[in-house]
């Protein structure tokens, strides 16, 4: 999920009993306008932690995997696709919602609740076939819920109460997709959990090295808004590779004459943020062969 107005986060319910806490503790929304990264409580943050504290098992993704060779180009979604394949994602996200989270390996839930995410998105968009733009669908993200690993949430508490939170991993934003032209493009592959920082990784520099994102205009740095919205977690304390600032994070990634061209602005060039285009990323028709 990308940012929207504020207003309160639906209450997390889920199948082995039910988490509820006070209205006015609800998500906090963090100060440049996104939500902020709190963490679910009750029985799922309990699987959450037994899983970073000792999880060993490991999590296939071989019918998303193929969804997504057959089904993106360019990082688009060829919807018809999906839709004709509808049985196969079906089929992946009842292995999701049957998990064991708690005996996962750390990097196996990342890359489920990744996956999870992204293939759940794509799923209420074929449910929703009249929509040019994931906004139009009544609470997708804060009231539609969906089972992983056996409990009932909604998309938000995937990426801002579990992802976030839990793995404060910054890159995680170039991983998720929200069915939206500006999100992070969805790879022709599912993420992997024995491979998830090497991933994360290249999606990152994919993201960061697009002009789309990151370029310089008019004698300033143009960034994507999820520089704006979710700016705490690329520079905070105790986030994976955080940067003493934003302008630091970015080079690290960008293409080099961008890189080149922040160092020689002393690493501190004026930024401006790019708007954000929430027009449905489906793939245009396959040409014909």
């Amino acid at each position: 999920m990308r940012v929207r107005s504020i207003r309160p986060r639906a209450i997390v319910g889920r199948s082995r009993s039910t988490v509820s806490w006070p209205l006015l503790a609800l998500f906090l929304v963090a100060a440049c306008g996104g939500p902020a990264a709190r963490r679910v409580t009750g029985e799922i943050a309990r699987a959450v932690e037994a899983c970073l504290a000792a999880g060993k098992e490991r999590f296939e993704h071989q019918e998303w995997d193929r969804l997504l060779a057959g089904g993106t180009r360019d990082g688009l979604v060829d919807y018809r696709l999906m839709r004709e394949r509808r049985t196969e994602l079906d089929a992946y996200l009842g292995r999701v919602a049957s998990a064991r989270i708690e005996r996962l390996a750390p990097g196996h839930l990342e890359a489920l609740l990744i996956n999870a995410y992204n293939a759940l998105t794509v799923r209420s968009i074929l449910d929703h076939p009249e929509a040019t733009s994931i906004r139009q669908i009544p609470g997708v993200w804060t009231v539609a819920r969906h089972r992983v690993g056996g409990f009932e949430v909604p998309l938000d508490d995937i990426e801002h109460r579990i992802l976030r939170p839990f793995f404060r991993d910054p890159r995680i934003h170039f991983a998720v997709n929200c069915a939206s032209m500006s999100c992070a493009p969805l790879p022709p592959w599912a993420f992997d959990g024995d491979r998830i920082d090497d991933q994360l990784k290249e999606r990152t520099k994919a993201f960061l090295a697009d002009p789309r994102n990151v370029r310089v205009e008019g004698g300033k740095l143009r960034l994507s808004r999820y520089f704006d919205w979710y700016g705490e977690d690329f520079v905070g304390p105790g986030w994976r590779g955080a940067a003493p600032t934003t302008t630091a994070y970015v080079a690290a990634y960008a293409a080099p004459e961008v890189a080149r061209w922040i160092g020689g602005q002393g690493g501190s060039p004026a930024i401006e943020f790019l708007e954000y285009d929430w027009s449905l990323n489906a793939a245009p028709p396959a040409p014909a062969p």
